[in-house]
């Protein structure tokens, strides 16, 4: 039994309204008879189809009957900016260094004549495998151990790059703005080419205040929106 699937049908017959709360991962559990990772699964599926928003301490709430066609990233916090990276998975087609320089360096790279290894290639959904975008991560050399072990490993690479350097995550920078796709890049993920598009550019800073990482990701413009929550502070 898929409890994704059977979930979202009751979320579309009207069992849960949309602006209605949501049952709680215990009530849940108890209901499939299964563990909480299985249900943790469930819901990061519903959310990814935009038919749930899930925030801690409130609760769930039924966001739309019917699964959206594109990825909707819910951001409230560092944990959910980053959760993008989990969801996804990277197919790299191109890694190298790579050294800009120049007035086209300070535009894509801070810190001209510093080299960076560059991964590009498509990332998709884990769901369903949809290409989501082209995606580009520039991580600085000085903080590449073992480059081979990063293309291979699993997981997030800004993860695996403060694991290797025994470093903390200062804070990220994202910048988001509108851009056109390139005729390559659009045959790539199935678009037209010059159409709309939207480049979500992140800046990884370690706790010691250093750019270690800065990813890329080039967007068709109806696959992915952010939707970000912000409260006043206490």
């Amino acid at each position: 039994m898929n409890i994704s699937t059977v979930l979202a049908g009751e979320i579309a017959s009207g069992v849960y309204p949309v602006g209605g709360r949501f049952p709680t991962e215990f009530d849940l559990q108890a209901r499939f008879g299964v563990g909480r990772h299985s249900i943790r699964e469930a819901l990061k599926i519903l959310t990814e189809q935009g038919l749930i928003s899930r925030q801690r301490k409130t609760g769930s709430v039924v966001l739309s009957a019917e699964p959206i066609s594109h990825y909707a990233h819910s951001i409230r916090d560092m944990r959910t900016l980053l959760t993008f990276a989990g969801a996804t998975s990277l197919d790299v087609r191109y890694h190298g260094f790579v050294t800009v320089s120049g007035s086209h360096g300070s535009q894509l790279l801070p810190d001209p004549g510093r080299r960076w290894l560059r991964l590009a290639g498509i990332r998709s959904t884990k769901t369903d495998h949809t290409p989501l975008c082209w995606s580009e991560i520039f991580v600085a050399e000085a903080y590449v151990t073992d480059r081979d072990r990063l293309l291979a490993e699993p997981g997030p690479i800004y993860e695996q790059v403060l694991a290797s350097n025994a470093l903390k995550l200062g804070y990220v920078e994202q910048d988001v703005r509108a851009a056109t796709l390139e005729p390559g890049i659009a045959a790539l993920l199935g678009s037209e080419p010059r159409s709309a598009a939207l480049l979500v550019k992140r800046r990884y800073v370690t706790h010691t205040s250093d750019t270690y990482e800065i990813s890329y990701n080039l967007y068709p413009a109806d696959r992915y929106s952010v939707r970000t929550v912000i409260r006043e502070r206490a």
